[in-house]
């Protein structure tokens, strides 16, 4: 049973989560303060765990919009773990938790906050908007160049100087694309936080962008050079990335570089990260390579220089 005293501020029971108390306070905040500004649009809800904290900050605002909740509503083998170590916590029944389709587990989480939510079922990257004001957009599933892209360019209609996009995973190393992907649209983005803990920066639009300036094609990090990386991790590490996540955030430049055929550049920059005896990195490249095979093959040369410098 879960005790009442542990139900958040969602007013629900809590919900399986990969993503910080802070990163979900945080845009309760930010949801309650656009609420009545412009439309509300999350990507990638999982099982709902932020989904329902911004669905509670409308309900709290007083406000009759929906959050708009865009997903495929799967909850992959991969997931298991948290979902795992969630329900051993609580003391919850493990078959119950979803694998496969997980969208009705994604209403039952919600509950009555379901009342704020209007779930839109699909891939991303084949979600349209048309031109209605957004106020705010939380990501949490566009990491990679093709569905950014898309997601950029099919919803800048309803983007506005003004609206506010959070992006979680941000420092998440693995999911590079994204700071790359901002990188070369910094002009267009202005610096607001860096939640912690959490992966997530949250930024305002400064001025739009066409179509071209969000072309798959100008986002490829296949074009980017060992220099433009340099520049822009350093751009993003002065000042913007906090100074906990700094080594993780460093983990990401050097899975940059071994993607672009870089392994001698990429194993320096590990080296630097490993010198630091950052727990957090040292435990994420040991998840790695302990549940991801691909990356296994993928990062083959890093993962070497951990197993030699006796990392993992």
């Amino acid at each position: 049973m879960i005790d009442v005293e542990e139900r958040s501020l969602t007013g629900v029971p809590p919900i399986p989560a990969m993503t910080t108390d802070a990163e979900r306070e945080c845009y309760y905040r930010l949801a309650k303060e656009s609420a009545g500004k412009g439309a509300i649009i999350e990507f990638g809800a999982w099982l709902g765990a932020s989904t329902a904290y911004i669905a509670a900050a409308l309900r709290d605002a007083g406000a009759t919009q929906k959050v708009h909740t865009f997903d495929k509503f799967l909850s992959k083998r991969g997931h298991i773990y948290k979902v795992e170590e969630h329900y051993k916590k609580r003391g919850m029944d493990l078959s119950d938790a979803p694998i496969g389709d997980a969208y009705e587990a994604f209403r039952n989480y919600l509950g009555p906050l379901m009342e704020f939510v209007e779930p839109h079922r699909g891939e991303i990257a084949h979600a349209r908007w048309g031109d209605e004001p957004i106020a705010l957009i939380v990501n949490d599933a566009p990491k990679r160049v093709p569905a950014i892209s898309a997601m950029l360019k099919n919803f800048r209609g309803g983007i506005r100087e003004g609206t506010v996009m959070a992006w979680q995973d941000f420092c998440h190393f693995p999911s590079y694309e994204i700071p790359a992907c901002l990188y070369r649209l910094r002009d267009h983005f202005e610096f607001v936080e860096a939640v912690y803990p959490g992966s997530t920066l949250v930024f305002r639009v400064k001025a739009r962008w066409g179509a071209h300036d969000v072309a798959q094609a100008r986002l490829d990090v296949g074009t980017w050079t060992p220099d433009e990386i340099a520049e822009a991790w350093a751009y993003w590490l002065d000042g913007r990335v906090r100074e906990e996540k700094r080594q993780i955030f460093r983990c990401g430049q050097a899975m940059f570089l071994c993607d672009i055929g870089k392994p001698v550049e990429a194993i320096e920059i590990l080296r630097q990260v490993v010198a630091t005896n950052d727990s957090a990195a040292l435990k994420k490249w040991r998840y790695l390579h302990d549940r991801r095979d691909d990356f296994l093959i993928r990062y083959a040369p890093l993962f070497a220089y951990l197993e030699k410098s006796g990392h993992l």
